[in-house]
């Protein structure tokens, strides 16, 4: 990571200074410093910077087969979870996936974290790529968000949450691990 981060910045990985926000993300001492986020699973990592505005990446594994009813009831809107509830149970595992994604690399970049997050957040349960239906107050207007699905290798999923930035330009690698 640092070694990424140091590239962007223009000085060695040792020498980068990092600060925390409210709620622990951390971020860059560096004037001109690219905004960062990383997420990391089973046989990966994605590492996003964003030079502009506000980024949230979440990368899943495809294979994963969480307790879609239990935890779309804990962690998702009344809506998604119903949507949920009456897919056939492949549906809904991916569907699960889709959404678990995308709300959290939403909350990452807002830096609120998850609890308490992830249900303000509601997205079309249908759609693969990220359709945002409603958002919480403090993350700002919808209009200033932009969402991408991200296939980085054929095991994992991942969603790309921008804010107040312009469209990317999509370039990375997925660091087997």
């Amino acid at each position: 990571m640092r070694s990424v981060l140091a590239a962007h910045v223009g000085v060695a990985p040792g020498e980068l200074v990092f600060g925390r926000e409210e709620k622990g993300r951390p971020f860059l001492r560096h004037p001109g410093a690219p905004d960062f986020n990383l997420s990391d699973t089973h046989g990966g990592t994605l590492v996003a910077l964003c030079r502009q505005g506000r980024v949230g990446v979440d990368l899943e594994r495809l294979d994963r087969a969480p307790p879609v009813d239990r935890l779309s009831r804990r962690w998702f809107s009344t809506q998604e979870a119903d949507a949920l509830q009456l897919m056939d149970p492949e549906s809904a595992r991916q569907a699960f996936l889709r959404l678990w994604t995308a709300k959290e690399a939403s909350c990452k970049a807002t830096g609120t974290g998850i609890f308490r997050y992830t249900p303000r957040w509601r997205f079309d349960v249908q759609a693969d790529t990220p359709v945002l239906l409603e958002l919480p107050a403090d993350a700002g207007d919808a209009a200033r968000w932009l969402f991408f699905r991200l296939s980085p290798s054929r095991e994992h999923t991942a969603v790309l949450a921008l804010r107040d930035a312009a469209p990317p330009r999509l370039t990375g690698y997925l660091l087997a691990g």
